[in-house]
């Protein structure tokens, strides 16, 4: 049976890439010089980090984590190991990071990066649709609010992983990006650690 040309779907297809083509991309970030930091002595809190990055066709953390999280945010993966006798406490809203105008960007709350989502990663731009089905969407900011990095007591030898999401730095403004960790308190200590990185644009 021969192919019948619909002049509609067509129009669908280059309208899905025109709104494709205008959303910008959280800029690729690199460790300067490195992607883990814990205080000195053997027995203390490690904390990983590393940036998300799923940009491209059959990328493996973009498979691995079940959606293209650089298309919405500036993103980083979080492993805190406790290697301490006594329970460790985060707080998964307590982070900062700060671009090459030192300009702060907060954690994004849960309601706030499921917003954030849903305006494509554009809250200063005009706000497309997202062209997929409702239970697609859905499906995304599930994985999302389970992906995120949780307020919870890390027990003795334990680990805890997740993810921090931030709105998108600019592409002009990642030269010198530092993320500061403030929400690590060991029990017995009367405050929190605080861990900072290091990040630049790829390339740069």
């Amino acid at each position: 049976m021969p192919y019948i040309f619909r002049p509609c779907k067509f129009w669908v297809l280059v309208l899905f890439l025109l709104l494709s083509s205008c959303a910008t991309r959280a800029p690729y970030l690199n460790p300067t010089p490195s992607g883990t930091e814990s205080p000195d002595g053997s027995k203390q809190v490690i904390v990983e980090i590393k940036p998300v990055e799923t940009s491209g066709i059959r990328n493996p953390e973009r498979e691995r984590l079940g959606l293209d999280l650089s298309a919405y945010y500036t993103a980083f993966e979080v492993t805190i190991r406790n290697q301490t006798a006594n329970a460790v406490t985060v707080d998964g809203q307590n982070a900062l990071l700060l671009d090459d105008d030192r300009k702060p960007y907060n954690v994004l709350s849960v309601e706030e990066s499921l917003d954030y989502y849903r305006s494509r990663g554009m809250s200063d731009e005009p706000t497309f649709p997202i062209l997929k089905s409702l239970a697609a969407a859905r499906e995304e900011m599930e994985k999302i609010r389970g992906l995120r990095l949780k307020s919870t007591e890390i027990p003795s030898g334990g680990s805890e992983n997740g993810i921090l999401y931030f709105r998108k730095i600019p592409p002009d403004k990642c030269r010198q990006v530092s993320l500061s960790l403030k929400g690590i308190r060991i029990a017995g200590e009367d405050q929190n650690r605080e861990f900072q990185f290091s990040f630049s644009c790829g390339g740069s």
